[in-house]
């Protein structure tokens, strides 16, 4: 018998989910790298990682106080790599499988140190607009600075995104002469030497 015909779903969708479950992942690790005690300096917590104590209960990640984890320099720094080489992972597997992210995947990334932007943590955001004086108002332009290379991304803000070229339709023609207006004149006419 012959397979029946019917809409075949998204292909390749378990290398998506790959993909999709790494982004969150190294997300999760750049999220947990930032978290820091309230009013805690890191030099007290690092002495608090030492120091045994009943109230504070260690784990791998770093020290727990009520609920929340308190990370050394150096814990951050390795959460931070790990969170570097999935990005990396993820990157790799799009590539390998010809598959294309999603816009939004691909502006919350650095291209150049494959960490993940998260505003206020990990980079931060600027509306510029070098237009002369800022008089025009469509020459907005976000700039995400990441605060791990200092690399700055630049994305239009009002400008409407052009579709891929096989989903373009044909633009009108250029507008050729208006065949009422009157010709030019000849040369001779215009007072010129012929």
């Amino acid at each position: 018998m012959a397979k029946p015909k019917g809409n075949p779903g998204i292909q390749n969708r378990h290398i998506y989910t790959r993909a999709s479950y790494l982004y969150q992942a190294a997300s999760y690790l750049a999220s947990c790298a930032q978290q820091t005690k309230k009013g805690v300096e890191p030099e007290k917590a690092r002495n608090e990682d030492r120091a045994p104590s009943s109230s504070i209960r260690g784990t791998s990640t770093g020290v727990a106080h009520d609920g929340e984890f308190v990370h050394s320099a150096k814990e951050r720094k390795a959460i931070m790599n790990l969170s570097h080489q999935v990005i990396s992972d993820m990157r790799s597997v799009s590539l390998k499988a010809q598959i294309r992210q999603s816009p939004s995947i691909k502006q919350t990334i650095c291209r150049y140190c494959d960490s993940v932007q998260i505003e206020g943590k990990t980079c931060g955001s600027t509306v510029e607009n070098l237009s002369k004086g800022g008089r025009k108002p469509w020459a907005d332009v976000l700039a995400t600075r990441c605060d791990t290379c200092g690399n700055v991304k630049r994305y239009p803000i009002s400008a409407p995104r052009q579709k891929r070229r096989p989903l373009r339709t044909p633009g009108t023609p250029k507008m050729e002469k208006n065949s009422t207006s009157t010709p030019p004149a000849p040369s001779s006419a215009r007072g010129l030497p012929t």
